[in-house]
């Protein structure tokens, strides 16, 4: 997937990527990490960044993808409100 602006993950993300090696993240390797910590634990700059930088099809194709025990259920409701993704 091909970043849209950004060369690195905002200071800001750290909190919340907490259990990963921050200087080390890659935007392209890390998508699916980056993008489910997000949702189960960013405000909305992080998640305004995700789609921005993402796009919205490619975080609905994460959601879609992700098992049922990855993302924490209230996050992953709302996020599939956001996203218009449906799961059953």
């Amino acid at each position: 997937m091909k970043m849209r602006g950004a060369k690195q993950i905002p200071v800001y993300f750290k909190p919340i990527l907490w259990s990963y090696d921050f200087g080390k993240l890659d935007l392209e390797k890390n998508e699916r990490d980056i993008i489910l910590s997000t949702i189960n634990y960013g405000d909305l700059i992080h998640w305004f960044w995700i789609l921005e930088n993402y796009g919205k099809d490619e975080v609905k194709q994460i959601i879609k993808q992700s098992r049922l025990t990855q993302l924490r259920p209230g996050a992953r409701r709302l996020a599939e409100l956001i996203f218009e993704q449906n799961n059953g």
